[in-house]
C-alpha cells in the first residue's frame, strides 16, 4: 500500500519521501502532509483509533509539524461512521484504496486532483 500511495503522489507531480519514523510525507505549496499506512485488514474502528494515536505521536516528534495527517487503508473502514469520527476526534483524515482509485476525506488535496475517485451518480 505504501508503494501505491507513493506512486499516486508521484503521478500527480508531487514529491513523496519517507523515513524510519514516517511512512510517507510530502511538502508542497499546499503544506506538509504526513501519511501513516495501516496494514491489510486493519480497517475496524479500534485499528483506526490506534493508527490515529500513532500518527499524532509521530507528528509531535517531527521537527516540523504536519499541516495535515492521513491514515491510509487498503480497504474502506469497516464501520461507515468511523472515518468521520476519526477526523472529528483526532483531526486525522482517512484515505482508502478502491478498484477505481482512492476515496476518503478530500482525496484531491491528499493525492493531487488526478487521483480522486470519480463522483458517484446521484
Amino acid at each position: 500500500m505504501r508503494h501505491e500511495l507513493k506512486a499516486a503522489l508521484l503521478w500527480a507531480g508531487l514529491k513523496p519521501s519517507d523515513s524510519p519514523t514516517v511512512d510517507v510525507s510530502r511538502v508542497g505549496g499546499d503544506g506538509h502532509f504526513v501519511y501513516e499506512v495501516l496494514g491489510a485488514g486493519l480497517c475496524a474502528y479500534a485499528d483506526l483509533r490506534a493508527g490515529a494515536t500513532r500518527l499524532l505521536e509521530i507528528d509531535y516528534s517531527l521537527p516540523r509539524r504536519a499541516d495535515r495527517l492521513y491514515l491510509v487503508l487498503s480497504e474502506p473502514p469497516a464501520q461507515d461512521w468511523a472515518a468521520d469520527t476519526i477526523k472529528g476526534a483526532f483531526g486525522v483524515h482517512l484515505l482508502w484504496r478502491t478498484p477505481s482509485g482512492w476515496e476518503g476525506h478530500d482525496t484531491a488535496t491528499a493525492l493531487g486532483p488526478g487521483n480522486a475517485a470519480p463522483p458517484e451518480d446521484s
